[in-house]
């Protein structure tokens, strides 16, 4: 008789047994799915701020170079010397900023000097133009770019800034990053993966070598829990299980994404389901036992101290944040203050809760920016402020340098906003000590600056005197065969004179007068170094002059047996200037190449002109022996010659090139074994008269 009245009631609690399980592991499953999603936004929170403290950290480096003034200066007129020095420069730079590399572009998009100088040289011929942080420069920006990992490359963020100087862009100021320095600071043993339009940019170690999310992530599934949040199931191509959790950087486009692995969730789960057979089972046999009410109070004190360690979880992971975290009412009062707030000001959760939040900040800085942000609590003209950079007051009064944040929390049945606080004292420190390297830099360069305009002094002081000396010998030595002549023709006149003998006088006061003259073209030539400037200059044909001097030399180039070359072009020339002074520079040019063709076995002298729309070009061509590249830099230097003592002074040359300057000319020499050619450019009337 008391069999059938068991069966039905064996029958139910087996069934509410099994409906019972089932509800405990689904209730189970979400509260370990809710704990797992909570710990994934713990880390997500923790990620997002290291990326973004690492990201902050070398925002200046653009700013920094573009006040450069070696940079400025080498933007303005290119040379090696400028070149090499902000390369070194930049190479300082980014070994104390620790950045990838540091490089600065003209306007078009070249790049002029790079922190990797001594080992890329190929860099100089890539063009930047069509980069995206160096149009948003140009525009007057400060430039981001992130370039997506490919076969070539781990991938790189761009900074860069504009560079001015009195508002006139002149180029960019840029900085790589590469990818690898942001995960260098990251927590390896969290999973996590940077992503953006699919394509992974950085990740952990077991998900490196992945390219693309759909690589390793085949399946997911989204799950609803019992709070209304959502989370996302995906299955890995290893088979595994996990929580994909992503949160969007709206500013960078960036997806961070953290895995937490299902694992414990499913040995979770499958430990309630037991325990919740076992538990079922119990309360079948103390139902029989009469025991329920007790049962029913043990589960109902399980379940309390279950919802305590939750609660105890989520305050030891604000408490034991890295950041400080401050929590306000809608009047800016603290509600809330976790330990590393405590240990940054200096405060005690009973001395600090219910202050405004003002207190906290230095009271100059309050009354800008941060006191209208800081009014607009609870009102909807209200922003969230991300990483502002103020000064932080503590209880004792000192202040250190802060980055201020600021959002609504939304899920608070009432407005409450959380306040975050990271100190940049070490930062700031940083900042300093590199700018006193620049300074202490720029005094050295200044230092060895000086030093070679010293030295440049003495050397052209040593040229002078060199020329001095070059002049001493030559004049000496060319007035003392004169001056000797004359005593003894003077001598023999007296002579003559006592003798009566008339003929042999006029012969003899004739060679002393050819004596005299020469002394006059030496000393004459003295005057016309000491005096460059033409003192009247009108319009000239250099065709007429050249001609006058050819017809005067041509006796001594038959004499030599020198091929004269010179197709006399018929044109009608004008240059400003004036004939004698023309005459005086083709006299020079081709006396030294009849000077030049000496013992030469088959002498050849050829002149050439040309001309174009605004100035006439007179070559003269010998194929003597040539000079060698030493003396082609001192040709011009006065009382400098390469002939023997005795035979010039080293002149003609340094006339004819002040000659040429003054007529706003210019002359070239081009000198190599077996050909020399002087070529004298002169601006025709009309075209340079400005």
């Amino acid at each position: 008789m008391q069999f059938p009245r068991f069966v039905p009631l064996a029958l139910l609690m087996l069934a509410l047994s099994l409906m019972g399980t089932t509800l405990v592991t689904q209730f189970v499953r979400n509260w370990a799915l809710t704990d797992l999603k909570e710990n994934g936004e713990s880390q997500l929170l923790s990620i997002i701020s290291q990326t973004r403290s690492e990201l902050a950290d070398y925002k200046y480096l653009p700013f920094l170079i573009s006040q450069s003034g070696d940079v400025a200066e080498l933007l303005r007129n290119p040379s090696p010397d400028r070149i090499a020095r902000v390369s070194r420069y930049l190479e300082q730079t980014n070994l104390v900023a620790g950045s990838t590399a540091l490089f600065v572009l003209d306007v078009q998009g070249r790049a002029q000097a790079f922190s990797h100088w001594r080992a890329q040289q190929d860099f100089y011929s890539v063009s930047h133009r069509q980069q995206t942080y160096f149009l948003q420069a140009l525009e007057g920006q400060q430039g981001f770019q992130l370039v997506l990992p490919s076969g070539e490359s781990d991938g790189a963020v761009y900074l860069s800034a504009p560079v001015y100087v009195k508002s006139q862009l002149l180029g960019v100021a840029t900085v790589r990053l590469d990818l690898e320095l942001f995960q260098a600071g990251l927590d390896q043993t969290s999973h996590y993966l940077f992503s953006k339009a699919g394509h992974i940019l950085m990740a952990s170690k077991p998900y490196q070598p992945a390219k693309q999310l759909q690589s390793f992530i085949h399946k997911q599934q989204i799950t609803t829990l019992y709070d209304g949040s959502e989370i996302t199931l995906v299955e890995l191509d290893s088979g595994e299980r996990a929580v994909l959790q992503t949160v969007t950087l709206d500013d960078l486009g960036w997806q961070v994404s953290v895995l937490n692995d299902l694992r414990e969730v499913t040995r979770i789960q499958r430990n309630a389901t037991l325990f919740t057979i076992a538990f079922f089972i119990v309360i079948s046999l103390l139902v029989f036992l009469l025991r329920e009410r007790q049962l029913k109070h043990i589960s109902r004190r399980e379940t309390q101290q279950a919802l305590e360690r939750s609660e105890s979880r989520q305050r030891d992971i604000i408490n034991n944040a890295h950041v400080g975290m401050i929590t306000l009412d809608s009047q800016g009062r603290i509600l809330f203050i976790n330990p590393m707030a405590m240990q940054q000001f200096g405060v005690s959760m009973p001395r600090i809760k219910g202050t405004h939040i003002g207190d906290l900040i230095e009271p100059e800085v309050y009354q800008g920016v941060m006191k209208r942000v800081l009014e607009r609590l609870g009102s909807r003209g209200f922003a969230p402020v991300t990483a502002m950079e103020t000064v932080a007051k503590r209880s004792d009064g000192n202040t250190f340098p802060m980055l201020f944040s600021i959002k609504q929390m939304k899920r608070e049945a009432t407005a409450n906003y959380l306040v975050t606080v990271i100190d940049i004292t070490p930062r700031k420190r940083l900042e300093r000590a590199l700018q006193e390297a620049n300074d202490q830099l720029e005094h050295q360069v200044q230092q060895r600056t000086q030093a070679l305009r010293e030295a440049q002094d003495e050397l052209v002081q040593a040229e002078k005197m060199a020329a001095l000396g070059r002049m001493s010998s030559a004049v000496v030595h060319e007035l003392n065969q004169p001056l000797t002549a004359l005593r003894t023709y003077i001598a023999i006149c007296r002579q003559l004179i006592e003798r009566q003998e008339t003929e042999q006088l006029d012969a003899n006061l004739e060679l002393i007068n050819d004596l005299i003259s020469r002394m006059a073209v030496l000393t004459r030539q003295l005057k016309t170094f000491a005096y460059q400037k033409p003192q009247h200059l009108s319009p000239v044909d250099p065709l007429l002059a050249l001609d006058q001097v050819v017809n005067l030399y041509r006796g001594r180039i038959e004499q030599q047996q020198i091929e004269l070359v010179y197709a006399r072009p018929d044109l009608q020339l004008q240059v400003s200037g004036d004939s004698a002074r023309l005459e005086q520079i083709f006299v020079n040019l081709l006396s030294n190449g009849c000077d030049a063709l000496t013992g030469v076995a088959e002498p050849r002298l050829e002149i050439g002109i040309r001309t174009d729309a605004e100035s006439v070009t007179i070559e003269v061509v010998d194929n003597g022996e040539g000079i060698d590249e030493q003396s082609q830099a001192q040709l011009f230097e006065p009382f400098f010659t390469t002939k023997p003592i005795g035979e010039g002074l080293g002149l003609g040359l340094p006339i004819v090139r002040s000659i040429v300057h003054d007529l706003r000319g210019v002359i070239r020499v081009n000198s190599r074994p077996g050909y020399t050619c002087f070529s004298v450019t002169l601006p025709l009337i009309g075209q340079s008269e400005e």
